[in-house]
């Protein structure tokens, strides 16, 4: 017994380290996009409405990539499945790197999405089969540090690529040489179950996956349990929070060169605040979460309501003189996204183990967080070209306004899933 418990910790310890490690990874190839943004504009003469396009292009097809892989993440093993998407997002980053026309860009950047895509519901799945029940709020809250660390390893090694051989093709490069590495340390290290090791848990993942049914059937029955008016209402939700998010990642660099004047160099500094900031979001979160024991609508709503504060200060300090006060604005802000993100995308996906749709729904409610990404960075490109930051930021706390005012309805409409809500309910 002792043996089998020591085997189930280390098991345990190895798999949970390799899936964070290799979503932060993953984002490494995807968000350095952000900081190389500058350097592609200053050597093409494109403008925001143009960036906007060539990033906006992985955002709506890591979105339908979502909308197909998250299901197709609950079928397949996610040992071979993110196997798959580790070595296609290498080779996409490696190919935008080579690209010098705006349609090379936008084909590589937008394929970049696909394969991304295969990511974040099959690790999620695959943490909840090595997870048990108990212990869904400290998982959801370890594996959400990822986005933040992800982006913050990605960005400072962006700015000092930038900063020593002003080259952004290296951007990508670097990342392409990461990926293709740990893509063959996750085949040799990961594995799906327990019992692929002669293991036994009682995790929080389904038991019942060894026979699955065919692939048309698993279609239309996700598609059943995705069309309940709980899912579609927590998707609007999670598109206003992706419009937001990504709105704050993607442009904060070029806001921090624009407003201030300052090289790509020392603004790329400054921008590592707001990753370092989003970590400390989804601990908040989590903190959050285990007062309200465990009710993440609630958590939501008091996170988007401090969304609105945050960005109505932003605006206030962005005509000031201080480029530290309006990066650490901008970091609350992020702090407070990126606390709603990882409840939306990992705490609530993980209530549905039980009936095998972690992967599916966490990749539905993907795909409804990057549809909003690919909508706010087209509207911020052309927002920024018309009228300017200012307006902007009064979207932002509009979107942080509207998005609490939604979860709050949410919380007093009877027939709406609670923390109490049975993890094996599928259908209304």
């Amino acid at each position: 017994m002792e043996q089998s418990h020591f085997l189930l910790t280390k098991w345990r310890t190895r798999i949970l380290g390799t899936l964070w490690l290799t979503y932060a990874v993953m984002y490494i190839g995807r968000v350095n996009m952000a900081i190389a943004l500058p350097f592609i504009e200053q050597e093409f003469g494109w403008n925001t409405v143009t960036l906007g396009l060539i990033s906006g292009s992985f955002f709506w097809v890591y979105a339908l990539g979502q909308l197909v892989n998250g299901t197709l993440g609950d079928h397949f093993p996610a040992r071979y499945f993110v196997f798959v998407g580790l070595v296609g997002t290498a080779l996409m980053n490696l190919g935008f790197g080579l690209s010098q026309s705006f349609a090379a860009m936008v084909v590589f950047w937008g394929l970049n999405g696909v394969f991304q895509s295969m990511g974040w519901g099959p690790i999620l799945k695959t943490a909840s089969n090595w997870t048990a029940p108990s212990e869904r709020t400290k998982v959801s809250a370890f594996l959400g540090t990822t986005f933040v660390l992800g982006s913050l390893i990605s960005w400072f090694l962006s700015g000092q690529i930038l900063a020593k051989f002003a080259r952004w093709e290296l951007v990508f490069w670097l990342p392409s040489l990461i990926l293709g590495i740990q893509a063959f340390l996750w085949l040799a290290i990961i594995r799906d179950h327990p019992r692929d090791v002669g293991l036994t848990i009682v995790a929080s993942g389904s038991t019942l996956q060894e026979r699955k049914p065919p692939l048309k059937l698993y279609f239309q029955d996700t598609l059943v349990f995705l069309r309940q008016p709980k899912f579609l209402f927590l998707a609007l939700i999670t598109i206003i929070q992706g419009m937001i998010k990504d709105g704050i990642n993607l442009w904060t660099p070029i806001l921090l060169v624009q407003n201030h004047d300052q090289s790509i160099g020392v603004a790329a500094i400054y921008a590592l605040l707001v990753p370092t900031f989003g970590f400390l979001g989804v601990l908040l979160a989590s903190w959050l979460n285990q007062r309200a024991k465990g009710h993440d609508e609630l958590t939501i709503t008091i996170l988007f309501s401090l969304g609105v504060v945050s960005a109505l200060a932003v605006r206030l300090v962005l005509s000031g003189d201080s480029l530290l006060t309006l990066t650490l604005m901008i970091g609350l802000c992020s702090l407070v996204i990126n606390g709603i993100n990882n409840l939306l995308l990992s705490s609530i996906p993980l209530r549905y183990a039980q009936s095998g749709k972690t992967s599916t729904l966490a990749g539905f409610l993907d795909f409804a967080s990057y549809v909003g990404s690919g909508s706010m960075t087209i509207l911020t490109g052309i927002i920024l070209k018309s009228w300017g930051w200012q307006t902007l930021l009064v979207g932002w706390v509009a979107l942080f306004g509207l998005g609490g005012l939604l979860m709050l309805s949410r919380l007093v409409i009877p027939g709406f899933p609670s923390k109490t809500e049975s993890a094996t309910s599928v259908r209304d």
